[in-house]
């Protein structure tokens, strides 16, 4: 049955590439579009448009069974596909706003090109009440064929993409009405046994909220980790009695370590704070939390100043580039931020990565 099924995926960055090379790894008939027509021709070649383990050998591999077709055009790629997924990463700026405008003028523009009978479904990162705008817009250009629309966040991590979408722990599915289930059942049943269905708002909160989870319990445990060397407590050892702690667990984010970075975490905890503010709700939380991941950021910088004294003609290594491992993404990298640091108190730095292979 759902050799049958086909699909476009809209948007071929991480999250595209990733979703149509799993998608046709699974049996599905898969478009990957795009209007760059250089990417497009690197993906005909098996070259994805950034690094992640294992997406060039999955890419090539669908492409060469032909259950892959990266595409330029879109009238091509949308005008016969069964489902229409929208996988573009939502571009991010420097203070952690999203260009949610762009995403959705071009969901209206491709919604424009499906035919009667085709289903929608949305896994960019929108803020709520992005799907809801959505359907009234495909409302108004046909009102006599419902588009079913679905919003399903989201859950790749760079570096360990594929094993997460191929092996997801549950996928959330956001819906309008119940007899959705049966127009998006026959995708996400071929990916999970355990799908969790809720409406669409609903769907569309939860990724805000993992994210913002996420980044609360990050600077939690690097709050914690400080009182812990200015007390004399190991941050280890208490971050070890709190995740053997029922009501916690092994697998919180709780590990001392760096700020987090990337853009991601960050652009959900913006969403949260602009929808409370939004309904005169401050989030006094989330706010903090902001601002506490940026200070952590001077706390290498504290250590470095403490110990080295003077930091002109230093000779300074800086093993790691990326924002974390298993990407080549440079960007929003907070090792990038303390290289330049460096260099602007007169340090000499060496730098280099393994995954970019390059000083």
């Amino acid at each position: 049955m759902k050799s049958e099924i086909s699909i476009c995926v809209a948007g071929s960055w991480h999250l595209g590439s990733v979703t149509a090379a799993c998608l046709a790894e699974k049996g599905f008939r898969v478009t990957l579009w795009d209007p760059d027509l250089k990417v497009v021709e690197n993906l005909k070649r098996g070259k994805a448009p950034l690094f992640e383990p294992g997406l060039d050998d999955l890419i090539a591999k669908g492409v060469k069974k032909r259950r892959l077709v990266p595409e330029s055009s879109a009238a091509v790629a949308v005008s016969k596909t069964d489902y229409l997924w929208i996988c573009f990463d939502t571009p991010v700026n420097e203070n952690d706003r999203a260009d949610v405008g762009w995403v959705i003028k071009s969901v209206r523009n491709l919604s424009r090109l499906l035919k009667p009978g085709a289903a929608l479904i949305v896994s960019s990162q929108l803020p709520v009440g992005s799907c809801a705008d959505l359907e009234l817009f495909l409302q108004r250009v046909d009102r006599d064929n419902r588009v079913p629309l679905c919003y399903s966040p989201e859950n790749l991590r760079l570096g360990k993409a594929i094993e997460i979408f191929q092996n997801p722990d549950r996928i959330v599915v956001g819906i309008r009405q119940k007899s959705d289930r049966d127009v998006f059942a026959p995708v996400f049943s071929a990916l999970t046994e355990r799908t969790e269905w809720m409406r669409t708002e609903s769907a569309e909160m939860t990724k805000h909220a993992i994210n913002s989870f996420l980044a609360t319990s990050v600077v939690l445990a690097n709050e914690l980790a400080l009182l812990c060397e200015l007390s004399g407590a190991d941050a280890r050892e208490v971050e070890r009695g709190l995740k053997t702690e029922s009501r916690i667990g092994a697998k919180a984010y709780l590990r001392p370590g760096a700020a987090f970075a990337g853009g991601t975490l960050a652009r959900d905890v913006r969403f949260l704070s602009t929808l409370g503010k939004r309904f005169r709700a401050p989030s006094l939380l989330l706010s903090a939390v902001l601002k506490s991941n940026e200070r952590h950021k001077e706390w290498v910088q504290k250590k470095i100043s403490e110990h080295l004294i003077r930091l002109k003609g230093r000779r300074i290594a800086l093993l790691g580039l990326t924002y974390k491992e298993g990407t080549d993404t440079l960007r929003r990298s907070w090792i990038v931020e303390l290289s330049t640091w460096l260099g602007n108190n007169k340090a000499e730095v060496h730098a280099f990565d393994w995954t970019l292979k390059q000083v």
